[in-house]
């Protein structure tokens, strides 16, 4: 079957060489024009009827020119279409090409037929309005029982095709006209602004997140081309926008940039109809705030391939009159003072205490926190827990036991250094007579920040099998109050009184090293312990007070110490 043709142009000229803005957009002018086969054919009326056939042209129907069957249609008794209106089909380009909102349209023009089809030289010979920009020309054939269309891009300046689409449509699917001809002309639309625009953030600080309407911001470009005019912008040329979460394209391509801020403080900037691109050039932006407060008004420039931004920072005031304005103050509320830190500027002087919680607290245990300096240690809070009950201490500070009964918090304490000691605690068998399972646990502890609490665990106990170290005292704890601390290399491991001997279970056989025994205002008492299966007899003579001590002089054995000595060795005989 010959076809007909129908043949539409959308021109669109670049006559210069230029980067496009918003105030000197693409403009494109339509074109339109038909070119008409007059081929003449016999549509036959039956066999029985021949009055009915019909001679037509196409494709210069007339109105009433009707034909009934499934000749051209597949769906059976279809009336056969007519051609395609060039005014509807002008509409339908012109829409498309506006659904782009970077690009403007220069006019248009529909023209009954066509004299040639070499479109480069109508390119040139065609006399258009002054601002043009590309050219893409639409051909619309007649083949069988369907529509083919063919879009080409050319671009004016350099006489090139640069870019080319096609689609054919059943006569009976005309319905599908629009979208297809919106599927190829918005691509070729794309294909133009592509290089020429960028996309926008909106960013919040402290002067303005709580204050900003995300979704209530309007934005217009500082200068517009109306005709062949470039003309200055009004407050009636506002457009509204939206925002919407940061895309994971940008949050990858600009991470070092986006990175520097919480991701609650952004949000890009689209259209109504989901555009997030702008055309490179000046803009200004009004942003409505919550409570009737002042819009925020401020220029900003697109560039074209950025992510451009838009910092909101809202007019301040020094609301607590300490001299640092209320967008820079950390506490505006509160009179304070210039700190280097961020979060502190503005603030009074932090308070310069902490917390320390002790956790994991069993039942047998007893523990200390000391203060470290570089002068002494201090014992600032002990405690112990025995029948399922912690005993604790820590005046003047005050604490709080949990309510299972396993860990406390010491409250309030200085920034300093602290260190937390964990022991077995003793349990008297006879009078006098003292019995621990040997086990030691400690922690150095930092607090640095004023706020800051410190927590720490205290490690769970485990039975060590070994011998029994039994060590005598001379003298026996004096009163209940006076107490006696004994360490193994270092690390204390119990504290105790009303003591005249202490059996030590579990010493591992094979340890070689000493025991420390201390009384305050004493000499230390150094035990050795050497390796063995065997229990262990000791002496640990605290009678020595450290003020009368001579250099080298050997302190002279007690009579009492000289007496019990005596009896361990007629034991060890």
């Amino acid at each position: 079957m010959k076809r007909t043709k129908i043949l539409i142009l959308a021109f669109i000229s670049i006559l210069y060489s230029r980067d496009f803005t918003i105030s000197d957009p693409p403009m494109i002018y339509i074109y339109h024009f038909m070119s008409y086969d007059t081929t003449s054919i016999l549509l036959h009326g039956g066999s029985q009827d021949e009055s009915k056939s019909k001679f037509l042209k196409f494709p210069l129907f007339n109105k009433d020119d009707t034909s009934f069957g499934s000749y051209f249609s597949k769906h059976g008794e279809n009336l056969l279409m007519k051609p395609l209106d060039p005014k509807l089909v002008s509409a339908m380009v012109t829409s498309a090409v506006a659904r782009n909102p970077h690009v403007h349209i220069a006019g248009e023009s529909i023209q009954k037929r066509i004299k040639t089809d070499n479109f480069l030289s109508l390119v040139k010979s065609y006399d258009y309005p002054q601002r043009t920009d590309y050219i893409i020309i639409g051909e619309i054939n007649t083949l069988a029982s369907q529509y083919e269309m063919d879009l080409k891009l050319i671009d004016v300046s350099t006489q090139k095709i640069i870019a080319s689409e096609s689609f054919n449509l059943e006569f009976d699917s005309m319905k599908n006209l629009r979208s297809k001809i919106n599927a190829l002309v918005g691509p070729l639309m794309d294909k133009i602004v592509a290089p020429y625009i960028g996309s926008v953030y909106l960013r919040v600080d402290s002067t303005s997140r709580h204050k900003i309407r995300w979704d209530d911001i309007s934005i217009r470009p500082l200068k517009s081309f109306v005709g062949s005019r470039n003309l200055d912008t009004k407050n009636s040329d506002y457009a509204p926008y939206l925002t919407m979460l940061m895309p994971n394209k940008f949050l990858e391509s600009h991470d070092e940039i986006l990175s520097q801020f919480d991701d609650s403080d952004y949000k890009l900037v689209k259209s109504y109809e989901e555009i997030n691109t702008f055309l490179a050039g000046n803009y200004r932006i009004k942003a409505f705030l919550k409570n009737n407060e002042t819009p925020f008004v401020t220029d900003f420039v697109v560039k074209a391939g950025d992510l451009n931004e838009i910092h909101m920072v809202l007019p301040t005031k020094d609301t607590d009159g300490d001299g640092i304005m209320d967008d820079f103050d950390a506490c505006p509320l509160v009179p304070g003072l210039p700190n280097e830190d961020a979060d502190l500027h503005g603030c009074p002087l932090p308070l310069l205490i902490g917390n320390i919680t002790i956790l994991n607290i069993w039942d047998g245990v007893g523990f200390e926190i000391s203060s470290i300096n570089d002068i002494s240690d201090t014992l600032i809070a002990w405690g112990s827990k025995k029948n399922n009950q912690i005993d604790f201490h820590s005046d003047p500070y005050q604490h709080l036991i949990n309510l299972e009964n396993n860990s406390v918090t010491i409250f309030d304490l200085p920034l300093g250094k602290y260190y937390r000691d964990s022991f077995s605690i003793t349990e008297e068998r006879f009078p006098a007579k003292q019995y621990v399972n040997l086990f030691a646990d400690n922690d150095s502890l930092f607090l640095k920040v004023g706020g800051e609490e410190i927590k720490t665990s205290i490690s769970d106990r485990d039975l060590i099998k070994g011998r029994e170290i039994i060590i005598y005292f001379d003298p026996f704890t004096p009163e209940i109050d006076h107490k006696y601390r004994l360490y193994v290399d270092k690390s204390l491991f119990a504290v105790t009184s009303v003591l005249g001997e202490l059996h030590i279970i579990g010493m591992p056989f094979s340890y070689e090293g000493s025991i420390r025994a201390t009384r305050k205002g004493f000499k230390d008492a150094i035990i050795e312990i050497k390796p063995g299966n065997k229990k262990s007899y000791h002496i640990a003579d605290l009678t020595i007070p450290n003020q009368t001590l001579e250099l080298n002089k050997p302190p002279k054995v007690p009579k009492s110490l000289s007496v019990l000595s005596g009896l361990l060795q007629m034991l060890f005989d």
